[in-house]
Parts: C-alpha cells; sequence; structure tokens
C-alpha cells in the first residue's frame, strides 16, 4: 500500500496474500493539501466464470468472452479509514500484456458484496456470494489495451460509514462478442488490481 500526500510517500504493508501484497507506485494525482492518496493492492482476490469450474487464480482474467459470463471478487486492507472520509475513489486494472483482441466494447459493472466469502470457497458459478447497492459501471475496448479505471467512490463510503458489512467488491461481465480482454491479476507479475483512495483527513 502506498500513502501519498504532496511530493512526499510512505510505504506501508499489511498482511496481504503473498504474491499480491506489495504496493507499486503510480503516477501521483494532484491532491489538495488536506488529502492523502491511498493505493491498496487485494488482500484477498478470486475469478468464476458462468462457463467452468476454476482452480485457483491464473496469471490473467479475462473479461467479456463469448464462452459465458465473469465475476472478479476483491478485498482490500481499509487501514484508510481512521485517517479520514474518502473524497474520490477508483478501481484500477492494467491489461495484460498477452489481451490482444479487438475493438470490441466490455460493459463492466462493480457491486458490493452483502456476503462474506474466501478465495478457498469460490470455484463454480453457483458459489457466487449475494450482491448489494450501490453499484458503478463502465466500459472498455480491447485496442488499443488501456487501464480500466472505474469510480467506486459510493462504494467505499458504503463500505466505511458499514464496516460490518464489508465483504469487498465484485467485478462483473457479461459474455461478449470476441475472445474478451485480459487483465493482470499480478500473480506472474504486472499490476494486480488496485484501488485508489483519496481520503481528506480528519480535523
Amino acid at each position: 500500500m502506498i500513502r501519498a500526500r504532496g511530493s512526499s510517500r510512505v510505504g506501508l504493508l499489511l498482511t496481504a496474500l503473498s504474491s499480491l501484497g506489495s504496493c507499486r507506485p503510480s503516477p501521483a494525482d494532484a491532491v489538495s493539501v488536506n488529502t492523502e492518496r491511498w493505493v491498496l493492492t487485494p488482500a484477498a482476490i478470486s475469478s468464476l466464470s458462468s462457463a467452468r469450474e476454476t482452480a485457483g487464480l491464473g496469471q490473467e482474467i479475462r473479461l467479456g468472452q463469448a464462452i459465458g459470463s465473469g465475476a472478479l471478487y476483491l478485498k482490500f486492507p481499509n487501514a484508510w479509514r481512521v485517517h479520514g472520509r474518502a473524497a474520490r475513489a477508483f478501481l484500477t486494472l492494467t491489461p495484460s500484456e498477452a489481451t490482444g483482441g479487438d475493438a470490441q466494447l466490455v460493459p463492466v459493472e462493480v457491486w458490493r458484496v452483502s456476503s462474506d466469502w474466501e478465495p478457498s470457497e469460490l470455484h463454480a458459478w453457483s458459489d457466487k456470494p449475494d450482491l448489494g447497492p450501490p453499484w458503478a459501471s463502465a466500459s472498455i475496448t480491447a485496442a488499443p489495451p488501456r487501464e480500466l479505471r472505474i469510480d467506486v467512490t459510493e462504494l467505499v463510503r458504503f463500505a466505511a460509514r458499514n464496516p460490518e458489512r464489508d465483504f469487498g467488491f465484485a467485478l462483473l461481465t457479461r459474455a461478449g462478442a470476441g475472445p474478451g480482454i485480459a487483465f493482470a491479476t499480478g500473480i506472474a507479475g504486472g499490476n494486480p488490481p488496485r484501488l485508489e483512495v483519496y481520503v481528506t483527513r480528519s480535523r
């Protein structure tokens, strides 16, 4: 996890998945003097496909494939909450080097997960945890490859107000018309999914 304020940065280490628990620097956005930028990597991550059972997390997650719907489940550390209120928050996925594909448009939704889950429990589409509002949406094309960045401010604020109901996010896509778009999980290099929270400090 990275916390940045102004031109200084402090790296903080939280317990997470051994291959995903570290944080990688990314370009700093402009923030106000009373705002800290936190970049978090998943404490738990899992994926499901409606077309087949899954056995662990691979090097990439492919969204919008023709073979069926897909879901990516994410839990992030929440240490930022004691420092203030979420002014903005974004969920970002980085395309895999092997993403390929064409210019197909892939709609994406991000929902709040409303029941607890663990990666070891998710194998088949029938294992999906429950979802609830608020939710967010975006769309992306496979070509040219680019990051998927979704505004999840309302989801993050809801989780901060209701910590007992915070079970992470679910990123959902329906079956598309082509090979879909591949995003890195961080297991074999590349950036894992990231939650970027701009925190207005408590006075």
